[in-house]
């Protein structure tokens, strides 16, 4: 560390080496690396005037470490930007055995990472240089608060992707790094964990490092880019060679920036578990040449029971036409009442669509233009989409969210719900299109999303929709369930005819228990008789209803699921041609739970 000074030879094999390190620092911060080094030395120019940089790795590692640091002169940069002057006299980073530790002037680096990708380089040696000022110069009082630290210097590899490649790397790094916590967070940890004070055998886990840089963009996104930039630089300022507390954190920045940050420590801090924000309803009257936009915001929590306060909402309003407008508001409690003005009609209201808040939800927009291909899987979403007929550019948007959707109104048919998650779908697309989605199940173990609805047995298991926050669920129309086996946990829903509205899991009576005694079926029909590379059914039955058909193989294990929406007459063409040769039977009951009969056929 520091400055060297010079050496002096005690003869034999002993040598005394001396350096000077001027400025202070935590004493777990005290260091020496030995080892046969190599040095690289060389001067990166800031906006605070140079500062000399030194690699160090043994002779055959030193070149490809220098390869990998490539953005480093990035990194020091959009720390000095967001954090303020960098406070010591050199960076410097040594690879060692055993690493990572922020170490002033000489960060111990793992030496297996230069064999790693460039990427995954950047991000940890931004962390480590983020702790320059996260660790180094304001330091946590109590190893409980280790987020105070451990988060700041995780979003420094977020700022550092923003520095470089602009607001997409930073959504991106944000989306990936939220995506993580969601799924991983409150498993590693045994539970959801408020940030502080943080159990002691939890100190060192996810929610310290990855919901801690969560919670710092989130503070990003409460206060604005040039508060939040002019806050963290003055408590550097203010509290250089200190070691705070969460409150006292609170009580530094609120005194730097005038304002009441509670709300936002309550929630994000002191409390475990998300919020997320999603419209529930609007309408939009002409006012002039302006739109008044009536809207109702509802707030979904995951992992506890406090609903947050004084929220700032990016809100989207897209026009029919592709316009959009961008303005703001305050969301608070479970449901809160809003009027915004727009320059338009609106088809459409977003919120959140630029990622200024992590949230538990996640969200994916796709363009989709006619004769150009497109990824089905649509990343953050866990959702397939599929573009049967594209007629013009369609514009789709899913949210999932990681939160239980309302658990009522549900149709008769409707027997179970899922209570942690949903799918809000909407988009803009011209009449004519069709769109297919695909949804995935999991409940093949105790942490998956789905296993408390399967619960062990996928009897049952459909998608379920509505076309708004107001309706009752019931059965999606046009659905085929693919679950193999059923008490694999697994497997996977086809909606045809894809719409706008809600989407979830559920269960449905009319593919459980015991038939109930229903309407007569006049007739049902399937042809031809053996099949080759399909099968037609069809019936009439009086009135409206909604029609399950599975589809079983000669020892009776289900292998596909169809639903079929009906009035008073129905037929419905079954493709077989994928299926082996030998005997299966089409089974056709009501979504009441009416057996209607069974057919049994040859493929040949």
């Amino acid at each position: 560390q520091g400055e060297f000074l010079g050496e002096v030879q005690l003869g034999g094999d002993t040598v005394v080496r001396s350096y000077t390190l001027p400025q202070a620092i935590p004493t777990h911060l005290s260091a020496v690396a030995v080892a046969d080094y190599s040095v690289s030395a060389s001067t990166h120019t800031g906006v605070n005037g140079d500062i000399p940089v030194t690699l160090i790795a043994k002779p055959a590692n030193l070149g490809n470490m220098v390869a990998k640091f490539g953005d480093l002169g990035a990194a020091i940069d959009a720390c000095e930007h967001w954090y303020g002057p960098y406070a010591y006299d050199r960076v410097g980073y040594v690879l060692t055995t055993d690493g990572a530790l922020e170490i002033p002037t000489n960060v111990a680096y793992p030496d297996f990472m230069p064999s790693q990708p460039a990427d995954a380089n950047r991000d940890l040696y931004s962390h480590e240089l983020g702790h320059h000022w996260w660790g180094d110069i304001v330091t946590p009082y109590v190893h409980n608060d280790m987020w105070l630290k451990e988060g700041p210097a995780e979003y420094t590899g977020h700022l550092v992707a923003e520095w470089i490649g602009g607001q997409p790397a930073l959504i991106k790094a944000v989306k990936d790094n939220q995506l993580f916590v969601l799924k991983q967070a409150h498993i590693n940890d045994d539970d959801f964990q408020a940030l502080s004070p943080m159990p002691d055998p939890y100190i060192y886990g996810t929610h310290t490092y990855y919901k801690g840089a969560a919670v710092l963009h989130n503070l990003r996104g409460y206060l604005g880019d040039e508060v939040f930039r002019q806050a963290m630089r003055d408590v550097q300022l203010q509290y250089a060679n200190t070691a705070i507390t969460a409150v006292g954190f609170k009580e530094a920045l609120e005194g730097v920036t005038g304002q009441d940050l509670d709300p936002f420590f309550d929630a994000w801090v002191f409390a475990p578990g998300f919020a997320t924000f999603e419209v529930r309803d609007f309408t939009a009257q002409q006012n002039g040449g302006a739109w008044d936009v009536d809207m109702t915001i509802g707030q979904k929590l995951r992992g506890t029971t406090a609903y947050h306060q004084q929220v700032p909402m990016d809100v989207t309003f897209i026009s029919a036409d592709g316009e959009v407008h961008d303005t703001e508001t305050m969301a608070s409690g479970e449901l809160t009442d809003v009027t915004l003005t727009a320059p338009f009609e609106p088809a459409m209201v977003i919120l959140n669509r630029y990622a200024r808040l992590n949230q538990n939800r996640m969200d994916h927009e796709e363009v989709i233009v006619p004769g150009v291909s497109f990824s089905n899987v649509l990343p953050y979403v866990d959702f397939r989409a599929y573009g049967d007929n594209i007629i013009d550019t369609t514009y789709l948007r899913v949210e999932h969210i990681w939160a239980a959707p309302d658990q009522g109104p549900l149709a008769n048919e409707v027997v179970a719900i899922s209570n942690t998650h949903y799918w809000n779908v909407d988009g803009r697309w011209p009449e004519g299109t069709v769109l297919r989605g695909r949804l995935f199940y999991y409940g093949n173990n105790a942490d998956a999303l789905d296993d408390a609805l399967i619960a062990g047995d996928e009897s049952g298991i459909a998608v379920l929709y509505r076309p708004d926050p107001t309706s009752e669920w019931f059965l999606c129309p046009d659905q085929e369930v693919l679950a193999g086996s059923l008490t694999n946990g697994t497997g996977y829903i086809n909606m045809n005819g894809l719409r706008k509205g809600q989407y979830c899991f559920g269960k449905i009576n009319g593919f459980v228990g015991i038939a109930e005694e229903g309407p007569e079926l006049d007739a049902l029909d399937l042809y031809p008789v053996p099949a080759t590379d399909h099968v037609t059914v069809s019936g009439v039955l009086e009135g409206a209803h909604l029609l399950v058909m599975d589809l079983f193989d000669a020892s009776g294990r289900r292998l596909e699921r169809h639903t079929l929406p009906m009035h008073d007459r129905f037929t419905h063409r079954l493709d077989v041609s994928a299926l082996a040769a030998g005997s299966y039977a089409l089974r056709v009951v009501s979504s009441l739970g009416h057996d209607l009969g069974t057919r049994r056929f040859d493929v040949r």
